[in-house]
């Protein structure tokens, strides 16, 4: 499997772009060896992406076993073999990280790994498009952290179907937002181009461009703030 990592320094602050999730496995190895202890990961993500590792593979392939363990070398080997939703379980039991918080839209998982926390507050019905619009704003990250409180050292996760619609990504206060940007040793992003077209049918059919535009446009002003 061909794993495109972008790699570029935004103010300082060591950015990795990749296009399916479970390739942030690539850039949290380069940073397990870069600091030389497991971090703790912060993920902004539509979907939970919890399923213990191999779990899809082990579907197709029944009664076959398969290697978990992997060295920082040869990380990219697993890959052809996993999917983008089975990159946490795979990353705490290689010791890449040591635990990690998901802020999710939706949660649907089962058999998740105890070092991994979902934080999940569902909104009302037909009030989705205002629930959406808030997860950048601090108020709503606030809540969501005293749920799920930061480890140093920790790197900001942030997949790009989290956004639907334009005021997502353009809260009125990013100020909690900034602080995650700046105390983070890292930040990964994930385009997941076509869940990001799929999830703003019905808001607004923004693309993965824009997002990713305005989020480093973000990176750049939270370096700042």
């Amino acid at each position: 499997m061909k794993c495109d990592v972008l790699f570029r320094i935004v103010g300082g602050k060591r950015v990795y772009e990749v296009e399916d999730h479970h390739h942030v496995l690539i850039p949290w190895a380069e940073e397990r060896k870069r600091l030389g202890l497991p971090f703790h990961v912060l993920t902004l993500d539509h979907h939970t992406d919890t399923l213990p590792v191999y779990t899809h593979y082990h579907e197709t392939h029944p009664g076959e076993t398969h290697q978990i363990l992997y060295s920082p070398e040869t990380i990219s080997d697993a890959l052809d073999d996993m999917r983008h939703d089975e990159h946490f379980d795979f990353a705490v039991k290689n010791n890449i990280i040591c635990s990690a918080a998901i802020f999710s839209h939706v949660n649907f998982a089962v058999d998740v790994n105890p070092a991994v926390q979902i934080v999940h507050t569902p909104p009302a019905e037909g009030e989705e498009a205002a629930y959406y619009a808030r997860v950048l704003e601090s108020d709503f990250l606030t809540e969501n952290l005293k749920c799920a409180p930061l480890v140093a050292p920790y790197v900001l996760d942030i997949d790009l179907d989290v956004f639907k619609g334009e005021k997502s990504i353009h809260p009125s206060d990013p100020a909690c937002f900034y602080e995650l940007i700046r105390n983070a040793e890292a930040i990964t992003i994930s385009r997941k181009r076509d869940w990001v077209r799929l999830l703003n049918l019905d808001y607004g059919k923004l693309q993965y461009p824009y997002f990713l535009e305005q989020l480093y446009a973000h990176i750049e002003s939270g370096i700042k703030a």
